[in-house]
């Protein structure tokens, strides 16, 4: 969800208006998109989109497609990497007041206001292409001093305090 603290969309369409049944827009993301958003795995963004809005008697769809890389933090060796996406997705635009089905793919477009708003539904292409676990893609690239430690303690074991010998028995 959007930080209520900024009213203002970065990313829109003014749809009142809007002739021809083939719109093409184009839209460039950075981290201020992810500043909207309570997120702190985006280090940095740079990304094109473009959209092309078909407008049709019976139906507007959406096709929508972002091109680019975000900086996230490796879980392998904590140092920064960038990952590219390609994204593509089909969206049909609903008048209405709000999104009462909750269905994917629907981006609700609110007469009264004039425009479609794409910044949650931008955030949520890019988030949901991100893998679960985010390494750089050759172990080559981590940073050899921070895997160099870690292999280091794995070989020191040592002692374990003894007020945590207790939760080995939960197991």
């Amino acid at each position: 969800m959007r930080d209520k603290r900024e009213d203002r969309a970065l990313f829109s369409i003014q749809i009142n208006g809007i002739s021809g049944e083939e719109n093409h827009f184009t839209f460039d993301i950075d981290r201020q998109l992810f500043d909207q958003f309570p997120e702190e795995e985006i280090k940095d963004a740079k990304a094109s989109v473009e959209v092309v809005l078909y407008k049709r008697p019976n139906v507007t769809e959406l096709e929508i497609s972002i091109k680019g890389f975000v900086s996230l933090m490796c879980d392998r060796c904590l140092s920064e990497f960038d990952y590219e996406f390609d994204l593509a997705e089909s969206a049909i635009l609903k008048q209405a007041t709000k999104n009462q089905d909750n269905e994917i793919n629907i981006i609700i477009f609110e007469p009264e206001k004039g425009e479609i708003e794409l910044d949650q539904y931008f955030y949520d292409m890019i988030m949901t292409a991100l893998p679960i676990q985010r390494v750089h893609k050759n172990e080559d690239e981590c940073d050899q001093e921070m895997i160099k430690r870690i292999e280091d303690n794995k070989k020191k074991g040592g002692d374990i305090d003894p007020r945590w010998n207790d939760l080995k028995d939960l197991i």
